[in-house]
Formats: C-alpha cells, structure tokens, sequence
C-alpha cells in the first residue's frame, strides 16, 4: 500500500488529497471531487489510456494475426494464425495494472515489480515490454518500424517464437509460467526476500477459479 483515503464519501464523491512520495503519505483536510482531481490529472490520464489502447491492440494482433498487422487491408483468412493460443480475456486487466504501476514508478520511483498471475497473459507483457522499448534492448530486431512490428506480432506462439506463457527467454521473468499458485508462491519469496520492495500481482482474469 502507498497510502489510504480516509473519511471517503463516495455518495458525495469526495476524497481526501492524498500527496504520496517513497518516505511519506499526507492528506490535506480540503476534500477534492472527482472531477477536480480528474482535471489536475487529466493530461497523464490521457497518457495512459493512450498507451492502453496502443497494447491492447497489440495484444489482440499476437493473439490473431501473423500478418497485416495494422490492417491497411481488409482483413483476409490467411492473415489469421492457423492456431491461435493465448488468453485475451485476462490481456486488458494485465494491460491496465501494468500501465498505472508503470506509471506510479516513473513518478515517484517506486522500486517495485510486477507478477503475473493468469494463464496464458503473455501477449499483454510482451505488448507492454515491445511498448516500452524493453524487448527491443534484447531482441533488436524487434524494432518500432514496420518490418519490427510485423516480426514482433507473428512471433508470438510461433514455431521459434515467444510461447503463449511467460517464460526465460522474456526479459524480466523470475518464474516459468502463469498459473495463479505459481505467481502467489514466487510473489511471497520475492518480497520476503526484498521486503523494500512492493510486490503486486495483477487481477484474476474472470471465471477463473483460483
């Protein structure tokens, strides 16, 4: 936890104004409207949802498509994957909770890590590390350009590609797989084992029992 909201009145939709930073939390006694605090922050909340919609249509093109990427065509059947793996239902969660942290980290350089917990959530790490710049830094290929864009999509659950599953070969991964035990377990060793750092797990897609 960063910090808390107290006397809240969601009926009056009014909150506290709450200053965080990595050493302290303080909470000034003027309450704040949603939308006051939605115009103080509405340029980095437009950032966001910028960059969420750039990875959840990434996320869906490694899902379904291996070709024509960003559909200058009209979509054909040979643009399809003959086999398609890979959840989409858990992607957009992922893609959200990956952004809001990112973006808590960059602004109040937080030291803090990401574990997944759905299976098969792999397209949306690998959207937000292609995103970012991280997966060009150790596949250089994968470049922001067009022919990196068309490699980046078709390699996902390809022949030689990235699996439908996190796994080493991801940069940034500490454990094999997605399966919600897994991530609880390596989770707990992680922030036991660092206990300055805060360890989150992303949300369980629905109708997945844990």
């Amino acid at each position: 936890m960063f910090g808390s909201m107290k006397n809240c009145n969601i009926e009056q939709e009014q909150y506290m104004a709450v200053e965080i930073s990595t050493t302290r939390v303080s909470a000034t006694a003027h309450p704040l409207s949603i939308q006051e605090i939605r115009q103080s922050h509405d340029a980095e909340l437009d950032d966001i949802a910028r960059f969420r919609r750039v990875t959840n249509y990434l996320t869906a093109a490694e899902l379904y498509l291996k070709s024509n990427v960003l559909l200058q065509q009209p979509l054909k059947p040979e643009d399809i994957k003959d086999r398609l793996l890979g959840h989409w239902g858990t992607s957009p969660g992922i893609n959200l909770i990956y952004a809001h942290l990112n973006h808590l980290i960059m602004r109040y350089d937080i030291d803090m890590f990401l574990v997944t917990g759905p299976g098969h959530g792999a397209p949306a790490n690998l959207a937000n590390l292609y995103l970012e710049g991280t997966l060009h830094d150790y596949y250089p290929e994968l470049s922001f350009g067009w022919e990196g864009l068309e490699k980046f999509v078709r390699r996902f659950s390809w022949p030689g590609g990235f699996p439908s599953h996190l796994y080493p070969g991801v940069p940034g991964t500490i454990h094999e797989g997605g399966e919600l035990g897994y991530a609880l377990a390596t989770a707990f060793g992680a922030a036991m084992d660092s206990y300055t750092s805060t360890a989150t797990r992303s949300p369980i897609p629905p109708f997945t029992a844990p």
